[in-house]
């Protein structure tokens, strides 16, 4: 009976100690949407502010600061989403733009929002959405989540990527 105290005690001690971070919860929500009249493609892209930071710092921005970003921390946040957050249009990709970002302190929170120009969406096109963020970070704890609304072929779908290997592909 002891030894399985033992072994349960090491368990949790390990589990517990496993979190690089401050909350256990590895999630970023994101809205996808493309406006038919302005050929415009816009996200808007939760992720948790100290996350964010731990990802941006010494590889894309020094001293990234949330709350009063520098050109430097906005290059930054275009570096990192070039890198891990690829929307790919009939095999090209569009890169996505600052526009802006809403800072909720109180819920640890940072809204990034992004732009780009893209040719008229069309029956037959292919969406490919490749949302990697945070994976190399965090691995299995994260998960990413996106809504989708491309009209007049997708009013509203909901997706959630739980790993580096699957995309979302959408044939329209």
């Amino acid at each position: 009976m002891k030894f399985h105290q033992i072994l349960l005690l090491g368990c949790l001690l390990l589990f517990s100690t496993s979190f690089s971070s401050s909350h256990p919860i590895k999630l970023t929500s994101s809205l996808i949407q493309t406006f038919p009249k302005s050929n415009i493609l816009r996200v808007e892209c939760r992720v948790f502010m100290d996350d964010f930071t731990y990802s941006m710092n010494d590889t894309f921005t020094k001293n990234f600061n949330a709350l009063k970003l520098s050109e430097q921390d906005i290059e930054g946040i275009e570096d990192y989403f070039e890198r891990y957050y690829k929307i790919i249009i009939n095999d090209k990709i569009y890169t996505l733009a600052y526009e802006s970002s809403e800072v909720f302190e109180k819920h640890n929170v940072i809204s990034i929002k992004f732009s780009n120009k893209i040719p008229v969406i069309k029956e037959g096109d292919q969406i490919c959405i490749e949302n990697t963020l945070f994976f190399e970070d965090f691995d299995f704890l994260q998960s990413n989540r996106m809504t989708v609304r491309i009209p007049p072929f997708i009013s509203e779908n909901y997706f959630e990527i739980t790993s580096l290997d699957k995309p979302i592909t959408l044939n329209l």
